[in-house]
Protein backbone atom coordinates (compact mmCIF):
# COMPACT_ATOMS: atom_id res chain seq x y z
CA UNK A 1 0.00 0.00 0.00
CA UNK A 2 0.88 3.60 -0.49
CA UNK A 3 -0.36 6.34 1.61
CA UNK A 4 -1.55 9.45 -0.89
CA UNK A 5 -1.65 12.81 0.29
CA UNK A 6 -3.88 15.29 -1.16
CA UNK A 7 -3.16 19.35 -0.18
CA UNK A 8 -7.26 19.25 0.69
CA UNK A 9 -7.10 16.95 3.25
CA UNK A 10 -7.82 13.65 1.97
CA UNK A 11 -5.73 10.49 2.58
CA UNK A 12 -5.96 8.13 -0.33
CA UNK A 13 -4.37 4.49 -0.35
CA UNK A 14 -3.00 3.23 -3.27
CA UNK A 15 -3.21 -0.79 -3.40
CA UNK A 16 0.34 -1.56 -5.19
CA UNK A 17 -0.69 -5.13 -6.21
CA UNK A 18 -3.71 -3.86 -8.37
CA UNK A 19 -2.46 -0.78 -8.83
CA UNK A 20 -6.06 1.15 -8.18
CA UNK A 21 -7.16 4.00 -5.59
CA UNK A 22 -9.15 2.98 -3.07
CA UNK A 23 -12.44 4.05 -3.14
CA UNK A 24 -12.98 5.14 0.43
CA UNK A 25 -10.31 7.09 1.64
CA UNK A 26 -7.98 6.40 4.89
CA UNK A 27 -8.69 9.57 6.26
CA UNK A 28 -10.95 12.67 4.99
CA UNK A 29 -10.17 15.41 7.62
CA UNK A 30 -11.47 18.32 4.36
CA UNK A 31 -13.90 20.47 6.38
CA UNK A 32 -10.79 21.01 9.18
CA UNK A 33 -7.95 21.82 6.63
CA UNK A 34 -7.45 25.19 4.98
CA UNK A 35 -8.58 25.26 1.35
CA UNK A 36 -7.18 27.34 -1.60
CA UNK A 37 -3.97 25.94 -2.09
CA UNK A 38 -0.21 27.61 -2.02
CA UNK A 39 1.60 26.61 1.03
CA UNK A 40 -1.18 25.57 3.34
CA UNK A 41 -3.47 22.35 3.18
CA UNK A 42 -2.59 18.68 4.54
CA UNK A 43 1.32 18.91 4.60
CA UNK A 44 3.08 16.03 6.59
CA UNK A 45 2.00 12.41 7.33
CA UNK A 46 4.42 10.08 9.55
CA UNK A 47 3.45 6.72 10.77
CA UNK A 48 4.56 6.13 14.50
CA UNK A 49 7.41 3.41 14.39
CA UNK A 50 5.10 0.99 16.64
CA UNK A 51 2.17 1.70 14.01
CA UNK A 52 1.59 -2.06 13.06
CA UNK A 53 0.44 -2.77 16.67
CA UNK A 54 -0.53 0.82 17.81
CA UNK A 55 -2.00 1.71 14.67
CA UNK A 56 -0.88 5.75 15.60
CA UNK A 57 -0.44 8.24 12.92
CA UNK A 58 0.26 11.99 12.84
CA UNK A 59 -0.47 14.66 10.27
CA UNK A 60 0.44 18.45 9.75
CA UNK A 61 -2.01 20.54 8.58
CA UNK A 62 -3.30 24.27 7.91
CA UNK A 63 -6.72 24.71 9.83
CA UNK A 64 -9.25 26.86 8.35
CA UNK A 65 -7.80 29.67 10.40
CA UNK A 66 -4.40 29.48 9.23
CA UNK A 67 -2.73 27.99 11.73
CA UNK A 68 -0.71 25.33 11.74
CA UNK A 69 -1.76 21.82 13.53
CA UNK A 70 -0.36 18.92 14.50
CA UNK A 71 -2.36 15.90 15.56
CA UNK A 72 -2.31 12.20 15.96
CA UNK A 73 -5.15 9.83 14.83
CA UNK A 74 -5.71 5.98 15.15
CA UNK A 75 -6.25 3.64 12.33
CA UNK A 76 -9.89 1.65 12.99
CA UNK A 77 -10.02 -2.09 13.25
CA UNK A 78 -10.19 -1.98 9.18
CA UNK A 79 -6.49 -0.78 8.37
CA UNK A 80 -7.84 0.74 5.21
CA UNK A 81 -9.78 3.24 7.10
CA UNK A 82 -8.61 5.92 9.95
CA UNK A 83 -11.05 7.39 12.60
CA UNK A 84 -11.55 11.26 11.97
CA UNK A 85 -13.01 11.39 15.65
CA UNK A 86 -9.82 9.91 17.45
CA UNK A 87 -7.91 13.37 16.29
CA UNK A 88 -6.06 14.42 19.29
CA UNK A 89 -4.59 17.98 18.44
CA UNK A 90 -0.67 17.78 19.81
CA UNK A 91 0.64 21.53 18.69
CA UNK A 92 -1.06 24.21 17.53
CA UNK A 93 1.36 26.99 16.02
CA UNK A 94 -0.39 30.20 14.78
CA UNK A 95 0.85 31.54 11.45
CA UNK A 96 1.08 35.06 10.54
CA UNK A 97 1.31 34.85 7.06
CA UNK A 98 -0.04 32.17 4.45
CA UNK A 99 3.23 30.96 3.49
CA UNK A 100 6.58 29.32 4.97
CA UNK A 101 4.37 27.25 7.58
CA UNK A 102 6.45 24.40 7.02
CA UNK A 103 4.52 21.08 7.59
CA UNK A 104 7.02 18.02 7.23
CA UNK A 105 7.00 15.20 9.69
CA UNK A 106 8.85 12.02 10.15
CA UNK A 107 10.62 9.82 12.75
CA UNK A 108 14.16 10.14 13.35
CA UNK A 109 15.85 6.49 14.24
CA UNK A 110 16.08 8.10 17.63
CA UNK A 111 12.15 7.37 17.71
CA UNK A 112 11.35 11.26 18.39
CA UNK A 113 9.27 12.54 15.70
CA UNK A 114 10.75 15.87 14.21
CA UNK A 115 8.19 18.35 13.12
CA UNK A 116 9.20 20.85 10.63
CA UNK A 117 8.05 24.46 10.94
CA UNK A 118 8.38 27.58 8.69
CA UNK A 119 9.32 30.40 9.25
CA UNK A 120 5.83 31.95 9.51
CA UNK A 121 5.97 33.39 5.91
CA UNK A 122 6.31 36.75 4.13
CA UNK A 123 9.70 37.45 2.62
CA UNK A 124 13.04 37.33 4.53
CA UNK A 125 11.66 36.27 8.09
CA UNK A 126 10.72 39.53 8.82
CA UNK A 127 9.58 38.67 12.48
CA UNK A 128 12.97 36.94 12.99
CA UNK A 129 11.65 33.61 14.12
CA UNK A 130 14.05 31.43 12.77
CA UNK A 131 16.58 33.47 15.08
CA UNK A 132 14.05 34.08 17.94
CA UNK A 133 14.45 31.27 20.42
CA UNK A 134 10.61 32.11 22.35
CA UNK A 135 9.03 31.53 19.08
CA UNK A 136 8.15 27.86 17.25
CA UNK A 137 8.62 29.08 13.85
CA UNK A 138 11.36 27.96 12.18
CA UNK A 139 12.20 25.30 13.89
CA UNK A 140 12.30 21.72 14.15
CA UNK A 141 10.68 20.64 16.97
CA UNK A 142 11.65 16.84 18.42
CA UNK A 143 8.89 15.14 19.97
CA UNK A 144 8.93 12.32 22.53
CA UNK A 145 5.75 10.57 21.14
CA UNK A 146 6.88 6.97 22.36
CA UNK A 147 5.38 8.24 25.98
CA UNK A 148 1.74 9.78 27.02
CA UNK A 149 1.42 13.35 27.44
CA UNK A 150 4.02 13.51 24.77
CA UNK A 151 7.14 15.63 25.60
CA UNK A 152 10.29 17.15 24.38
CA UNK A 153 12.79 14.91 24.96
CA UNK A 154 15.02 15.60 28.28
CA UNK A 155 18.42 15.39 26.07
CA UNK A 156 16.93 18.34 23.80
CA UNK A 157 19.50 21.15 24.83
CA UNK A 158 17.16 23.68 23.80
CA UNK A 159 14.64 22.52 25.89
CA UNK A 160 12.68 24.57 28.85
CA UNK A 161 16.04 26.42 28.47
CA UNK A 162 16.70 30.98 29.01
CA UNK A 163 14.02 31.88 26.20
CA UNK A 164 12.40 28.33 25.43
CA UNK A 165 8.88 28.78 23.79
CA UNK A 166 6.23 26.90 25.19
CA UNK A 167 7.92 24.07 27.52
CA UNK A 168 10.06 23.10 24.13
Amino acid sequence: RLFLMEQRGVITILDLGTNSIAATPFLDINSRVINGGGERGLLGLAFHPNYVENGLFFVNYTDEDGDTVVARFTVTADPDRADPASQAVILQVDQPYANHNGGDLAFGPDGYLYIGLGDGGSAGDPWDNARDRRSLPGKLLPLDARVEPYATPADNPFARGAGAPGGW
